[in-house]
Formats: C-alpha cells, structure tokens, sequence
C-alpha cells in the first residue's frame, strides 16, 4: 500500500546527507560520530540520514494519517494522492477512523520513540511498553530513538511512551511503518536492524545537537507531497531522485538566505 509520507520521510533523509556534506564543519561531523559511538563518521552520516527520515515515523498512525491533508490547500495532485490514500488504505483493512472520530492522540515523536527501536533491531519480549529493553546490545537503540524527541534527547518519561504505545494503531499499523521504515533505510543505503552493530551511543546528552539537526531536515523537507511530489505510481528510484534533487535544492537556498 502506497503511503504519502513517504516522499517526505525520504527526502528528511536526503536532506539530511546534505547538511552532513554541505553544512556540517568537520568537527562537529566528528563530534555526532563521537556521540553515537559510531564505528566511522561514514556510519554515522548513514544513520543520521536514517535517523532523520525515520524520526516522522510516529505520524503513520490513524489519528495523523486520517487528518492527511486536512486543513491544507492541497494542488490537484495532492488532492487526487490524499483519495488514493484513503482508498488504498480501506482496500486494504488498514483501521482507518472516520475523520473526527474520538481516538487516542498522541505526539508523533513519542510514537515514533515507542516504535522505531522494535523496527530497527530490538524483537525483546518480557518488558512493558514504554519501558527500555534492558538488553545493553540494543540500549543505544532507545538513546537515538528518544534523541528524535524535540524537546531534548532523554526528557521522555516511560509512561509518555507507554501511552504513545497504546495510540499506534495496533499490528496492521506495525505493518505501515515497517515498510516506511525500509524505504528510508533503502534510499539511505543501509539495513535497518543493523543498526544495534552501528551505533552505541551512551550519553543522551551529547545527541541534542542532533535533535536540532533532525529538526532542521525535516523542515527543509516538508510541503513537497502538497504539491504533488509525492505519488503512488512512483517507483521507489523516483521517489528518492526527487527527494535527493529538492534536498540539493533546499539546501542551496538556505546556504544563500
């Protein structure tokens, strides 16, 4: 089923390889590989490019993925993505609520914290939701997770996460965000459960720069599927050519500004 965040996820993650390559002084790209505990700067650069186009994960849930394009002046194209959205997830059994249905809301960055370490190498069972797994093989999983987090790398308590947990979706969802979890790994060039053998970062503190630095990519990122860059007839090929070309792009105009 094709999803139309995904053309934003992607190009967070191109924008982000920009600002490494473009922006970023050589220190403080040592100084990210540092804080991840990467075992190079060139693993870093990949998992801060994942990172990034993942950190958006928590809006694949019904109450964000149900107001899609709500509220927005979408173009033709945008309009035409949003009904084959809705009509391709109804298709195919997604519980999608009806738009102002009563359903659990949480922020999709507590989300994404309850759900990117299960899709990028934890599978641990015998801890609760919103609990860290306490196999120290995937606790840097949660640093960078919870590092996604705008309001600082370790300032989310187990019960926010335990309640992002319950407002996911359930499995059908967990099947959602798998797949857009992949794209970004594909497009970025990495596996995503190798992540645990990439990354060790210990200190959440030294990751908020890169909070900010997520923040930054996605805001460069944004506004493209509105305007009908994202569709459900692209191949996986397009989708990244796009998103690397308006990655450059953007990047170019704040360099500039």
């Amino acid at each position: 089923m094709w999803n139309p965040l995904v053309a934003e996820m992607v190009t967070a993650g191109a924008v982000m390889l920009e600002l490494w390559d473009r922006v970023l002084s050589p220190r403080q790209r040592a100084g990210l590989a540092e804080g991840f505990a990467a075992e190079s700067e060139q693993s870093a650069r990949l998992v801060a490019a994942f990172l990034a186009g993942a950190s958006r994960l928590g809006h694949a849930s019904p109450p964000h993925m149900v107001a899609f394009g709500a509220g927005q002046q979408l173009s033709p194209a945008g309009e035409k993505a949003r009904a084959d959205w809705q009509e391709q997830a109804l298709r195919s059994g997604l519980p999608l609520p009806p738009a102002g249905a009563r359903v659990r809301h949480a922020a999709p960055e507590h989300i994404a914290a309850a759900v990117l370490p299960r899709l990028t190498g934890c599978d641990c069972t015998g801890y609760v939701d919103g609990e860290r797994c306490r196999d120290r093989e995937h606790h840097g999983l949660y640093v960078a997770a919870y590092a996604l987090n705008r309001h600082g790398a370790d300032a989310l308590h187990a019960d926010t996460v335990a309640r992002a947990y319950r407002a996911t979706g359930g499995p059908a969802w967990d099947a959602v965000r798998a797949a857009l979890v992949d794209a970004v790994a594909h497009h970025v060039g990495l596996d995503a459960r190798s992540l645990p053998r990439l990354i060790r970062p210990t200190d959440p503190a030294r990751l908020t720069a890169f909070g900010r630095l997520v923040s930054q990519s996605n805001g460069l990122s944004q506004g493209d599927a509105s305007h009908g860059f994202a569709s459900p007839h692209d191949t996986r090929e397009a989708v990244s050519e796009r998103a690397r070309l308006h990655a450059q792009q953007a990047v170019s105009r704040m360099l500039v500004a």
